[in-house]
């Protein structure tokens, strides 16, 4: 008989200290469990005796085939019978009960949420909770309806009050209602309902955000600000401060420049600076903790997200900024008395290399310098789109600023277009209408009589 025989069941024969052949081990595939897992079941086989070798294999596979026969009729009764248990308890799960055990525990608590958006879930499902708990207590989650949905806006944009009192407004009101149709959808995906009711709900009656115009630097206010940033008393301020000049002048350069998000700027290690090819590798991002938030350990609270494989984006930079952050890296050399290590966080704390400043950081400091100076007030979120205001006007399309900033959707890129200046606007319209111009000149050149 053969060591293996390739087919389903899986036999393997056992052999005792002298290489004789005792019995044999049935292994058999009855598939999957709810993690996804092999499921497996084992069993030996006494090897029969007074049998030619081919009998033999024949009889083992007749008993294997027989036991294997046996499991699964058992395996699949026993699943028909978990999964009819499932549907009852399904249909008897409350929409307080499928929100608290199910979905802020298996799709929440997945461990692909940063702390911060699992607490700002945490915040939004409460006051859901808090609504229906109120309201409609033993509401099932399969008998939420359109109606429900509508009855919890209404309820959020007439009666219910923030702390102080005022009523709540447009962004908190999209917050919730996005958190309950998350909570909704997730049921739709494992199978505890049929349909999400609020995709029911007509686009003119959900609640939309407040809408902020996009605020940026325009290229004379972007010109006075580099030029504060440079200024002997811009220069004087830090001296003698916990950071050095040249700490803030590479932080705010690479902001303008770059247009990273200040999570991304502070997740930012040496190792991601590409010398050769004047890049630099955005590869993660760092948002506060906000469940450590009364915390004494600074490594407590951040959360440093790592980005893998492909999604890992490359920011070109300009010599000037290549220059500048290598100046930058010699200074943190000297003061550290050694070179900077591949995993330093490029603007680091001043008692640990090896943990960045908290992302309100740069915020902070910003708000300052702007104080210093007489600035307009702009945070770094207005720098980044700073970068794509000025990347628009020396002649980036769509496509280019969508890869520099980092936009899933171009749709959020071409917001940045609606609010560029008059001028630039001007310009665009003066390249289209010489590009028309030219084709027209063309045409008439190729239609005129010879002379």
């Amino acid at each position: 008989m053969k060591a293996v025989i390739e087919r389903m069941p899986n036999i393997v024969p056992r052999k005792n200290a002298d290489g004789v052949v005792y019995a044999y081990k049935v292994t058999i595939y009855l598939g999957r469990d709810d993690r996804n897992r092999k499921i497996r079941k084992y069993t030996t086989i006494p090897r029969p005796s007074g049998l030619t070798p081919k009998r033999e294999e024949r009889e083992v596979m007749r008993l294997a085939e027989e036991w294997e026969r046996s499991e699964r009729e058992s395996f699949y009764d026993e699943k028909k019978r978990s999964e009819a248990e499932a549907a009852k308890s399904k249909g008897k799960t409350t929409l307080i009960d499928f929100i608290d055990n199910h979905w802020m525990k298996k799709h929440v608590n997945d461990g692909k949420h940063t702390p911060s958006t699992i607490a700002f879930y945490a915040n939004m499902s409460a006051a859901i909770k808090s609504y229906f708990a109120a309201y409609k207590p033993d509401i099932l989650l399969k008998d939420v309806s359109k109606e429900d949905v509508l009855d919890y806006l209404l309820y959020l944009r007439t009666e219910a009050k923030q702390v102080n009192g005022n009523p709540y407004g447009a962004t908190t009101i999209q917050h919730r209602f996005s958190t309950l149709r998350n909570i909704l959808e997730y049921a739709v995906y494992i199978d505890y309902i049929k349909e999400d009711p609020c995709k029911k709900i007509k686009p003119s009656d959900r609640p939309r955000r407040e809408s902020r115009e996009v605020d940026f630097l325009t290229e004379e206010e972007a010109i006075r600000f580099m030029s504060c940033l440079e200024s002997p008393e811009e220069v004087a301020y830090w001296d003698g401060s916990l950071y050095s000049y040249l700490f803030w002048k590479a932080l705010v350069n690479t902001l303008i420049v770059t247009g990273l998000r200040r999570g991304e700027l502070v997740g930012l290690q040496w190792r991601d600076l590409d010398k050769k090819n004047s890049l630099l590798h955005v590869s993660r991002n760092v948002t506060l903790n906000t469940a450590h938030r009364g915390d004494t350990d600074p490594a407590k609270k951040i959360h440093i997200g790592e980005v893998k494989g492909k999604t890992v984006r490359k920011v070109p930079i300009s010599k000037y900024l290549l220059d500048l952050l290598l100046e930058y890296k010699e200074e943190q050399a000297e003061r550290y008395g050694s070179p900077m290590p591949q995993d330093a966080f490029i603007f680091c704390r001043t008692d640990n290399i090896y943990l960045p400043i908290y992302p309100t950081g740069p915020t902070q400091l910003l708000h300052k310098f702007i104080d210093r100076h007489g600035l307009q007030n702009v945070s770094p979120h207005d720098l980044r789109h700073t970068a794509a205001s000025l990347a628009i006007q020396s002649g980036a399309n769509v496509k280019e600023i969508q890869k520099l900033l980092g936009h899933k959707d171009p749709s959020t890129t071409i917001k940045f277009y609606t609010g560029i200046s008059e001028h630039a606007q001007r310009q665009t319209i003066e390249g289209i209408e010489s590009i028309l111009r030219k084709n027209s000149k063309d045409t008439e050149s190729k239609n005129s009589p010879e002379t």
